[in-house]
């Protein structure tokens, strides 16, 4: 459908006057959401299998937990003693594993999603076109699911949950690779652990200038939303009462689709949104985000903060006009999004993900069509494989908006044998760690190559030739983060981590 919202409506009117849908899986529950004005005919989904848990029960049963609890059952495991005196003489071990452990599953509990960077060429020459180092990442999640991180006091499991793509599931749409693709991400399926992506410009067949260009695999094949319900089915299991939902998508493709993750008591929403997605795609998400106002809401976009921090404009290198993306209502670059579709205004949005851009030493470009007052008022970084770059709503609650950048798909393209922390080399299939610390308040990233397992750190002032990359785990930022949570005050005595560049 031709979208018809104009690029110069204001949100309230726009968003106010459209009633939006979205389609679930044909076993999920759809619901009427009561109470929600001109959206009372959209479509809210949770299951919970055969009872129906109240929101009374569920504050009851995710009554908080202390971080000595998740330690003590460590402990009694034999497994915190050993670590935790082995810190306190020589060098802790690169990883530290608890795939044995049974984590702490009650409400409280500190909680992990791992986010893809751009694994596109793993899917199709590194190291070859087998998809090995892209299986052998997604077998490093499950195999870690338990890592305790031990860079952050208190040390604390990190209890991997969720997987968020950020797009380019391929370098191009070849059966090959998306046969390796498929395999690499089926071994989450076979783990139950959940996991929702947008597609890149690299997913789609031919130049994204046409969205019926986008390729089989989003269109009707394995990362479409007809296949992902499927799998979704009523929910997933994540172990005590968390679970994840299938909410519904746009149309039957993957373009632009959503996720409901219980975790720890948390409701999280995610939405996966297109490729420099147009204004139907983001009326769409607004809908969805209104019918599940009780959800803390993220998106995941394939390109959202170039390699340099800044959001994208569609005039930049790697923006719309490169691909020969027609102006607003048919694609919005991350700048007009925020602005003028009006992101900025949504009063439940904690975070935004995106990939996408590369080290190329160019400057961003700067729109001039953009309003001043509409542009986020950040400074552009050195370019980096990740960034991290807080942004404030313009809704009533006034909250942050925590963006991240991770791509390091040029390291993956390289796909050098030899390993570095200087230069890189060999820095293959990484995965960034988002970790969620309620009783903190805390969020917390660290990213490490699952090949080398050498954890990334800021850039060297002297990159190529400094050490960019550890061997030991590295906290790349920890910021104050309770989301919807009620608000609650960080204990004070703890110094705060923010990521500089050096």
């Amino acid at each position: 459908m031709q979208a018809r919202v104009s690029a110069q409506d204001t949100p309230s009117r726009r968003y106010g006057e459209r009633v939006g849908h979205m389609k679930t899986g044909a076993s999920a529950l759809s619901i009427p959401v009561a109470s929600m004005g001109n959206f009372s005919k959209a479509v809210g989904v949770e299951a919970f299998g055969p009872k129906v848990v109240t929101e009374l029960e569920y504050v009851i049963k995710h009554g908080g937990l202390a971080p000595k609890r998740l330690l003590r059952k460590i402990t009694r495991r034999g497994f915190g003693a050993s670590v935790f005196s082995g810190l306190a003489g020589a060098a802790a071990a690169r990883l530290v594993n608890t795939s044995s452990v049974t984590a702490e599953e009650a409400a409280g509990a500190d909680f992990t999603i791992a986010i893809i960077p751009d694994p596109q060429y793993l899917a199709t020459t590194c190291p070859n076109d087998l998809g090995e180092y892209y299986a052998g990442m997604m077998q490093w999640i499950v195999d870690h699911k338990h890592i305790v991180f031990t860079s952050s006091p208190p040390f604390f499991d990190a209890n991997i949950k969720a997987v968020v793509g950020v797009g380019d599931c391929v370098n191009n749409t070849a059966d090959s690779q998306c046969k390796n693709a498929e395999d690499a991400w089926t071994i989450l399926d076979r783990n139950a652990i959940p996991f929702i992506t947008p597609p890149g410009n690299h997913d789609y067949a031919r130049d994204p200038d046409s969205r019926v260009h986008l390729g089989t695999q989003f269109a009707t094949g394995y990362f479409s939303a007809r296949n992902r319900s499927l799998v979704y089915g009523s929910g997933i299991g994540l172990g005590g009462e968390d679970m994840a939902y299938w909410i519904g998508s746009q149309d039957s493709t993957g373009a632009n689709t959503a996720v409901k993750f219980v975790i720890s008591g948390i409701k999280l929403l995610i939405l996966a949104m297109d490729f420099f997605a147009g204004n139907d795609a983001w009326s769409w998400a607004y809908d969805v985000m209104r019918a599940n106002s009780d959800c803390e809401c993220y998106v995941t976009t394939h390109a959202w903060l170039t390699i340099n921090g800044t959001q994208f404009e569609r005039a930049d290198s790697f923006g719309p006009q490169a691909y020969k993306m027609a102006d607003p209502p048919y694609s919005n670059s991350a700048v007009e999004a925020w602005g003028n579709i009006g992101v900025k205004t949504w009063s439940n949005l904690f975070g935004i993900f995106g990939g996408h851009d590369v080290l190329s030493g160019r400057h961003v470009r700067r729109d001039e069509s953009i309003r001043e007052e509409t542009r986020p008022s950040v400074k552009p970084s050195p370019e980096w494989f990740w960034h991290q770059v807080p942004v404030q709503s313009d809704s009533s609650r006034g909250q942050t908006v925590q963006q991240l950048f991770a791509n390091s798909q040029q390291i993956d393209e390289l796909c050098g044998v030899s390993v570095s922390t200087a230069n890189g080399a060999g820095q293959i299939a990484s995965v960034f760690l988002l970790s969620r610390r309620p009783a903190l308040g805390l969020l917390e990233g660290r990213m490490i190559s699952t090949h080398s397992r050498d954890w990334f750190d800021s850039r060297s002032a002297s990159f190529p030739d400094g050490t960019s990359w550890r061997a030991s785990e590295t906290l790349l930022f920890s910021v104050p983060f309770t989301g919807l949570q009620e608000e609650r005050t960080a204990d004070p005595d703890r110094p705060k981590f923010s990521p500089k560049i050096r």
